[in-house]
């Protein structure tokens, strides 16, 4: 059997967690973000109390947001984020989902998930919504604050992307949908796109 899995990629302050929580709420999928990397630690065994540490140095959830492998060196980062790729790549082989962020639009393509049975989403939106969203959702209400977060998790994000990729975190080359988030509330958006998928994946609507 051949399951659906929808990956979204997103600029900070665009609600895009928030929209892909709603999107598998919407189809019944199951949903993965940071998630990923608590399976990934579990499964390397004999580095659990070693990678535990490493993660433990983050302090904050920004930080988790600006160093998604942790602060380790690169054998480390390198090693988490093999394993978070067989995790990723197991989810889409076991069951519908949707997976937030770690590449996962790039690395299900290039690890044999057939593109009739994804749907890769980048959402993102203006600096200035962005910014209203850091206040309203993440309570970020120091303008300074919020637009300092703001670039550096950007940058982290892209940087990110970049090192694992090769390509530009804003590149077309892995997506199918991409998406203005200011355009609607969220709830809107998490529609369009759930449309999209029952479109794109030939999902049929019960009844």
């Amino acid at each position: 059997m051949a399951y659906n899995v929808i990956t979204v990629t997103r600029q900070f302050g665009s609600l895009g967690r928030k929209i892909a929580r709603k999107v598998a709420d919407n189809l019944g999928y199951e949903y993965y973000d940071r998630d990923i990397i608590e399976l990934a630690v579990k499964e390397m065994r004999g580095d659990i109390e070693k990678l535990s540490a490493f993660d433990g140095q983050l302090s904050s959830p920004f930080d988790k947001m600006m160093y998604p492998l942790g602060k380790g060196n690169s054998n480390m980062k390198r090693a988490l984020f093999e394993m978070e790729k067989s995790v990723m790549v197991d989810l889409a082989l076991s069951r519908n989902c949707v997976i937030v962020g770690r590449c996962s639009d790039y690395v299900l393509r290039e690890y044999g998930i057939s593109d009739e049975n994804m749907l890769n989403v980048f959402i993102y939106a203006p600096i200035d919504k962005r910014l209203h969203n850091c206040k309203e959702e993440l309570n970020l209400d120091d303008p300074g604050e919020a637009y300092n977060y703001l670039t550096r998790v950007d940058k982290a994000r892209e940087d990110f992307y970049r090192h694992y990729t090769k390509q530009k975190f804003f590149s077309n080359k892995y997506r199918h949908l991409l998406i203005d988030s200011s355009m609607a509330d969220f709830d809107k958006v998490a529609d369009i796109i759930t449309d999209t998928a029952k479109i794109k994946l030939g999902i049929k609507q019960a009844g």
